[in-house]
């Protein structure tokens, strides 16, 4: 047949091109030729390893690459990546101006204007701009929202009293969306006791699910072909209908755009200066601005601060339900620290809570939201003697394999133990064994607005009720997505407390 004639020339094609890639490339695979790395197949490298990947099974995968000397090559296919699972080499790159960029999976969140996700260039000014909405005197202007929030969380939970074991975390997500509405756009949506919170969160969760589901599969990755599928007109539907729950809301106020203009205009004290104002001035220096990047600024807030947010209180109450000692010890400082069953709890009181934050950073350190990060190097980065990360190389890290590395935690390095944060501990420890909000100046802009929130929820909690579960801490199981979750769900009993 006439087109057996063509084979010797398509495989000579295909030589000369291989060839071809394989010069232009010499530079960069004799970088990646001193890193450790497992026994690759012919062609697709480790992508087999990625094959099929589950949520579930994506922790035993990376958990496999850890197991070598970090820096770690990965090939996928002709693309390149390097694993990192160790803190010295971590401290270079998130310090890194070379390693400033997030990777493309980022962008599938569809905020890519934001904060969250834009490229490093644009994510400077705005780091800079809105560094003054988390401010001390800001966050402190938020402590009555919380407090009354979480006063509200108090009655609902009082229908669970004495019942058997349930899955409470969409109340406490409820309660974490109420405070980041009205602390990051004045209003009081009540979220917590209308039918909408409960549509905002199925909203939230199908988007995020469908976020995860195109992370998982590879040839969804190119927006032309994603756009047909019908993954991504569920994921528009998401999206539409979580930001008509929410920002309808704002607009039907008095409009997005008018409520900005008028903040960028008004003179306000360093306390007012919250995400909204300080996102009016960003917007009116940068020109017209579309709706739609509007919103991503305004997603970003509530899915990110959001998720991260609630995951961690809620693997931080299933801890105590599961080490009732631990749980004691830490009734024992809130009730000493803020006695009244529903006293306020002041900032002040928040810093005096130094057991308490121990244990949620124990179990950020066992369960941390963000379990893996990536990062593209824009440069050549050299990280130690005769390793060099080379240019445009995406970077895994590896923060769950971090956390949990018996090389920096000991022995019981899956144990759930909260003397690891004993000041004397700490000390003995690299600063980047433990990054749950990253680190480097590209680290999460409102961690200091999750601490002050978290604590005063988890006391008003603690202070009212005795937790209990009958799930055992070796049963848990993790899955991989966009975030960390405990595959168990988080099933707990809450008593009242006699006092």
């Amino acid at each position: 047949m006439w087109w057996l004639l063509l084979v010797p020339y398509l495989l000579v094609g295909v030589i000369l091109v291989y060839s071809y890639v394989q010069w232009t490339r010499r530079k960069m695979y004799a970088m990646l030729a001193t890193m450790s790395s497992p026994k690759a197949l012919p062609v697709i490298g480790h992508a087999h390893k990625f094959y099929n990947s589950t949520p579930e099974g994506l922790a035993d995968t990376l958990k496999y690459f850890g197991s070598f000397p970090s820096p770690v090559c990965i090939h996928m296919g002709p693309l390149p990546h390097v694993g990192v699972f160790d803190p010295e080499s971590l401290q270079v790159i998130l310090n890194s101006p070379h390693c400033l960029q997030k990777s493309l999976q980022y962008s599938f969140l569809g905020i890519s204007s934001s904060i969250f996700s834009s490229p490093s260039d644009i994510w400077k000014i705005q780091r800079k701009a809105f560094n003054p909405a988390f401010g001390p005197a800001v966050l402190a202007s938020f402590v009555p929202t919380f407090n009354k929030k979480c006063s509200l969380l108090m009655n609902i939970l009082q229908q669970y009293e004495g019942k058997p074991e349930k899955d409470f975390s969409r109340d406490l997500v409820k309660c974490a969306l109420d405070e980041i509405c009205e602390t990051t756009f004045g209003c009081e949506f009540n979220m917590q006791l209308s039918s909408e919170g409960d549509y905002a969160l199925d909203m939230s969760e199908g988007f995020v699910d469908m976020v995860a589901e195109r992370c998982f599969t590879i040839w969804k990755y190119p927006d032309f072909i994603y756009r047909w599928t019908k993954s991504y007109r569920e994921q528009v539907k998401y999206v539409d209908a979580f930001y008509d729950t929410i920002m309808g809301k704002v607009e039907r106020r008095e409009g997005i755009e008018k409520i900005m203009n008028d903040l960028s205009n008004a003179e306000t004290s360093e306390k007012s200066q919250n995400f909204l104002y300080c996102l009016s001035k960003y917007l009116s220096l940068q020109g017209p601005t579309s709706r739609d990047d509007i919103l991503a600024h305004f997603g970003l807030n509530i899915v990110a601060g959001l998720e991260t947010k609630a995951r961690t209180i809620s693997s931080t109450l299933f801890m105590l339900a599961m080490h009732p000692e631990i749980q004691e010890r830490c009734y024992q400082e809130i009730v000493s620290v803020c006695p009244g069953e529903n006293q306020f709890i002041s900032t002040e009181d928040v810093r005096k809570l130094t057991y308490l934050e121990m244990v949620i950073k124990e179990t950020m350190r066992l369960f941390p939201a963000a379990a893996l990060m990536a990062r593209v190097a824009t440069s050549d980065i050299k990280i130690s003697g005769n390793k060099t990360i080379p240019e445009n190389t995406t970077i895994i890290i590896g923060t769950y394999q971090i956390h949990r590395d018996p090389k920096i935690w000991g022995p019981k390095a899956d144990q759930f133990d909260p003397d690891n944060f004993l000041p004397e501990n700490v000390a003995d420890r690299h600063p980047y064994s433990f990054i749950p909000f990253s680190a480097g100046p590209r680290n999460c802009i409102g961690l200091r607005y999750a601490w002050l929130s978290m604590k005063i929820l988890i006391a008003y909690i603690l202070r009212r009720y005795r937790l209990s579960t009958s799930v055992k801490y070796d049963e848990l199981r993790v899955a991989y997505g966009i975030f960390l979750s405990i595959v168990n769900g988080n099933p707990m009993k809450i008593e009242r407390r006699v006092v």
